[in-house]
């Protein structure tokens, strides 16, 4: 690649008031100084693995061919779980084997997964508490150098996937699902398919509702600005999932609730 510019996203929970995530950068630069980075997030909840897995699955698709993800949301640093190396999707992710992962994995056919064993490549010396500094960092950095990924370690077969909430649909007029996430305005995004209520898909309109928390919901807009002050309702999200959400409020504070709840939709 010589001294092409390539790409290196960012996603972690190490929020935005410490050092934490320049210190990753800069040790990035020092092995390669024409890397450009993107922050997609270092806001996902403390801890929270599957709001990083899915902070990373509505981002990564977006980004250019060979494009780096970096995602650090690690509970387990300085335990026995693995480090990860992966391409999937003609990108390449950089991460803890603890599930963060998982919607790549579910998305993408065909993805190889290397556990990192060359310690070599690590900066030195490892911190046991700052794996995204002196681990996944540097293996980042590495990559846009063009190592090859099988040169990092073996391969990993069976990489740690999180169990996601799945839709179930009992029966012709009941499908169910679960919160998947709460965004930063409150909204609820859901599992469940925007073509799930007829009046965004072709079926056209038709009687539903969807049923949250203690509420039952039978407002279903198409935009935010078409719903009343107060007033709880659905809309299609960006992402394909339908969100419940409160014009300029939030619906997650209004409904108490929150990501692995039960939702589900009732047509008739």
């Amino acid at each position: 690649m010589g001294n092409a510019t390539r790409w290196v996203t960012l996603t972690t929970d190490f929020g935005l008031q410490d050092h934490f995530v320049a210190a990753m950068k800069g040790v990035m630069l020092s092995i390669n100084p024409s890397l450009a980075f993107v922050d997609i997030s270092h806001l996902v909840p403390r801890h929270d693995i599957l709001s990083g897995a899915f902070t990373l699955s509505q981002a990564y698709s977006y980004f250019p061919l060979g494009t780096i993800h970096l995602a650090v949301v690690d509970p387990g640093v300085g335990t026995a779980r693995k480090p990860l190396v992966v391409s999937a999707g003609g990108q390449f992710f950089v991460a803890p084997d603890n599930g963060l992962l998982t919607y790549v994995f579910n998305r993408e056919d065909g993805f190889e997964a290397f556990e990192v064993t060359a310690d070599h490549y690590y900066h030195q010396p490892i911190s046991t508490t700052f794996h995204g500094r002196d681990v996944f960092a540097p293996i980042a950095a590495w990559i846009s150098r063009d190592v090859p990924l099988r040169q990092f370690g073996p391969e990993l077969m069976q990489p740690q996937r999180l169990k996601v909430p799945m839709v179930t649909r009992v029966r012709d007029a009941l499908v169910q699902g679960a919160v998947l996430a709460i965004d930063a305005f409150g909204n609820v995004i859901t599992n469940l398919a925007n073509e799930e209520v007829p009046l965004y898909s072709r079926a056209g309109a038709g009687p539903c509702k969807l049923m949250a928390g203690k509420r039952e919901i039978t407002s279903f807009r198409r935009t935010f600005s078409e719903g009343a002050p107060g007033e709880v309702f659905v809309v299609p999200g960006s992402s394909g999932y339908l969100e419940i959400v409160m014009r300029n409020q939030s619906a997650a504070a209004e409904l108490q609730i929150s990501p692995g709840a039960p939702v589900g939709i009732i047509l008739g």
